[in-house]
């Protein structure tokens, strides 16, 4: 390992520049100075999704990705092909380039081994799966490479098993089913306790969750309906209270989705720490077709995950194009028995102890990981050193062996003072000559001690102090010491680094701020915080990566205080002026997403900025979609995706008018509808019904009624009366101009319903909905606004 990681030293010298440093508690983005001065976005390392590993299953691919973190390394586990024996495992040093393991079991209940997940606990690897979904078993390995050894018979409890452990150290277990995803407590490694049904629910069958815990909040993510479904989706709940609570879902969800004719069916996801201890990315699988054989064909995909508050976001999905890759930390090494001298220093015994320490500092914000175990049980005690800077100023994690307790430790001119100190998890049964982790986060806000992942000591008083990090221990023992690092980022700081790809939305917390701009927290309605920008000079800047040249219709999330303000936007070498005009705000939403016009962009790297014109913005986030010309005039006659629903146009129309006759042939209770602005469509027998992104128009025999579609979640918004008798045929024409939709019946010039949507779909095609014989809908005649 040691030679792999020095190996990329020289690599890692120049990241070193490149990356954000902190001084004296200010954030300085790697671009270093702002406006005309600003430095060239580029992508120094990348990769590019789909993945295609060697070893992966022959016409199967990679499908139900799950990414264990041990030790700095990342092991990737698939589902295995049906009717083949064994579990498939990769290894990596960086999320990027893998290592085909081989088979880490082969016992017979491996055989169609569907969604292994592995969990690492006091040396104890566990994997469960559920072999041809037909419920669970629980492997056990001293290894993550195997071999895994069956421990159970069948638990049941249907597919796709997912193990979360709270900070507390409990553990707990959650699985697939229709209607929703389900969770049961656990009492140990292997056994669950009776279940409950989550309202993490796709409105259908519900599969691939997966909990982490973030800033204090528990994050869900669950997939459905079908792997066959071009619309194979992900979600995120966000819960502040319990992992098995009643979670809230987000507006901005599916965070997941593309059904693109080459890139579609994503889902089964799961989420992993990158290499900087500080990112987050979700690996999931994308559909590639049905094997010879009739089992699914999939590939492995990796995107960025961002937080800000409550909200969780994708920098995706991205798929053909070079992407930014994982940024490694600034330092890493396993120091082993003969630590590296260009990288270590080994101090005298003094005191009756031993220090070994890097000869680089962290910043003033940081991540730093120490993982080690003991060599036997007689050794008393071991410090995981930071911010050190001489013998008698430091700060460590000491874990005191004989009473199974971890400290946080502040040495401040040679005198030693206990700040906090907690019980190690599951203490009675901890096994310290088992390999264990102590991860450290520091930064202005304070200072957060894990044990193994577990959130155990967090001390607000405790601002971050730059300095050494390292080891420190007894005179005569003789601990074990693995991989070693430290980023310069903490608490989701390296958010605002990520190079954001468009088309996509961003956070405009995740930007450069410039002059005055202020974050405002919590002030949004999904938890999310905002910038203002209130004072000449004031900005946020946005390194992006651009798919490919195009038009893009650019929208900015305001609050409804910046009506009558404006923005000044830069891009693609334009910069232009927008007013807020507040005719574009709807009459009751605190926050609207506003249509900011059109830019051409080329593809690459390279910068987008927002300005202060006039008046004071709250901006939440930033939005870029891909457009396509609307034609002057066209007549569409929607072509079939399913009995339910067909659709016609392009996906990335935005403003143009709809007109259309509508014929009652007979009286029924049945409707039909006219869609509007819709993508993502799929169809499948085992989804949801309306199985698309959009509105939807319906007619009944006495009124006309508006919903917004987002696949299982559906809400009528407006209605109008409009009386149908049989034979009647009445005259509908829809305009769309930016969130704004009126619906105008037969020859009246006033609307017969109108509605702005605060959180718009601003792009999309026209089709029909309903299979109704007792209506008609003649062809629909789009014309340019």
């Amino acid at each position: 390992m040691r030679g792999r990681l020095q190996s990329k030293k020289a690599w890692m010298g120049i990241v070193a520049v490149c990356v954000l440093l902190l001084a004296s508690g200010s954030l300085q983005l790697p671009w270093g100075k702002k406006g005309a001065n600003r430095m060239e976005v580029t992508l120094k390392q990348t990769y590019e999704n789909p993945f295609v590993l060697s070893g992966e299953w022959e016409d199967y691919g990679i499908g139900d990705p799950f990414i264990l973190r041990y030790d700095g390394q990342y092991y990737l586990y698939c589902s295995t092909k049906d009717r083949k024996v064994g579990v498939k495992a990769w290894s990596s040093d960086d999320l990027v380039h893998w290592r085909y393991e081989g088979l880490v079991t082969e016992e017979p209940i491996s055989t169609s081994a569907y969604a292994p997940e592995v969990v690492y606990w006091n040396g104890s690897f566990y994997m469960y799966t559920s072999p041809a979904g037909k419920g669970h078993y629980v492997l056990q390995s001293d290894k993550p490479t195997g071999p895994f050894v069956k421990k159970t018979d069948n638990l049941g409890l249907t597919i796709d098993g997912s193990v979360f452990i709270d900070d507390d150290a409990k553990w707990y277990f959650t699985h697939a089913k229709f209607g929703g995803i389900m969770a049961s407590p656990m009492t140990d490694p292997y056994t669950m306790g009776p279940d409950k049904q989550l309202n993490a629910s796709l409105g259908h069958w519900t599969e691939g969750s997966t909990i982490i815990k973030r800033n204090g909040r528990y994050f869900i993510t669950y997939t459905g309906n079908h792997v066959f479904s071009a619309g194979y989706r992900v979600n995120y709940g966000v819960n502040h209270d319990s992992p098995t609570g009643t979670y809230t879902i987000p507006e901005n969800n599916p965070i997941l989705i593309s059904t693109a004719k080459d890139f579609n069916g994503l889902g089964h996801s799961s989420t992993v720490m990158g290499p900087d201890m500080d990112a987050y990315y979700i690996v999931y699988h994308n559909l590639v077709g049905r094997s010879a054989e009739g089992p699914p064909v999939r590939r492995l995909n990796l995107d960025r995950l961002v937080f800000n508050g409550d909200k969780m976001s994708v920098l995706g999905p991205t798929h053909g194009t070079p992407q930014e890759a994982p940024r490694l930390p600034e330092f890493r090494d396993v120091p082993g028995a003969a630590p590296a001298d260009d990288m270590w220093e080994r101090k005298a015994p003094a005191g009756g102890s031993e220090t070994l320490l890097t000869r680089t500092g962290t910043g003033d914000r940081y991540t730093a990981e120490y993982n080690f175990r003991f060599e036997d049980a007689q050794t008393p005690s071991l410090d995981a050193i930071f911010a050190y800077s001489d013998s008698e100023n430091y700060r460590a994690a000491r874990v005191d062996a004989a009473k199974k307790e971890l400290l946080l430790i502040d040495r401040t001119g040679g005198s030693e003072t206990v700040i906090a100190r907690k019980p190690l998890p599951d203490a009675v049964g901890i096994d310290l000559t088992k390999l264990h982790t102590i991860r450290i986060e520091s930064d202005s806000t304070g200072t957060k001690l894990f044990w193994d992942g577990l959130l155990r000591i967090e001390q607000g008083s405790m601002a971050a102090k730059p300095g050494r990090i390292g080891y420190g221990w007894p005179q005569g023992a003789k601990p074990e010491l693995h991989y070693t690092a430290f980023s310069n980022d903490a608490g989701g700081s390296s958010d605002m680094k990520a190079i954001k790809p468009l088309p996509g939305a961003m956070e405009a917390v995740h930007g450069d701020r410039e002059g005055h701009a202020s974050v405002r927290s919590g002030i949004t309605p999904d938890g999310s915080d905002a910038v203002v920008l209130s004072s000449k000079g004031d900005g946020v800047s946005f390194p992006v990566n651009v798919r490919q040249d195009g038009t893009y219709l650019l929208s900015a999330n305001v609050s409804k205080a910046s009506a009558g303000a404006s923005l000044v936007l830069e891009a693609g070498g334009v910069t232009k002026e927008i007013k807020l005009d507040a005719s574009l705000f709807a009459d009751r939403a605190e926050w609207m997403k506003v249509p900011l016009g059109e830019v051409q962009l080329k593809a690459g790297p390279q910068w987008l900025s927002l300005h202060r014109g006039k008046g004071e913005i709250s901006l939440r986030y930033v939005e870029a979609s891909l457009t396509a010309p609307v034609p002057e005039q066209s007549a569409i006659k929607p072509t079939a995706v399913g009995i339910v629903n067909r659709f016609g146009g392009d996906s990335g129309w935005t403003d143009y008018t709809v007109s259309f006759d509508v014929t009652l042939k007979e009286a029924t209770k049945d409707e039909i509808g006219v869609l509007l602005r819709t993508s993502n469509e799929s169809d499948h027998k085992d989804q949801v019904k309306d199985a698309y992104m959009g509105y939807a128009l319906s007619f009944r025999s006495d009124k006309v009624v508006l919903s917004r579609v987002s696949y299982e979640n559906i809400g009528e918004k407006a209605s109008g009366t409009l009386s149908f008798k049989p034979g009647e045929t009445h005259r509908l024409t829809v305009k769309l101009q930016g969130a704004s939709m009126a619906v105008f019946a037969d020859s009246s010039s006033e609307p017969l319903l109108k509605w702005t949507d605060p959180n718009a779909f601003l792009l999309g095609r026209v089709g029909l909905r309903g299979g109704s014989t007792a209506w008609t809908v003649s062809p629909l005649t789009v014309t340019k606004k």
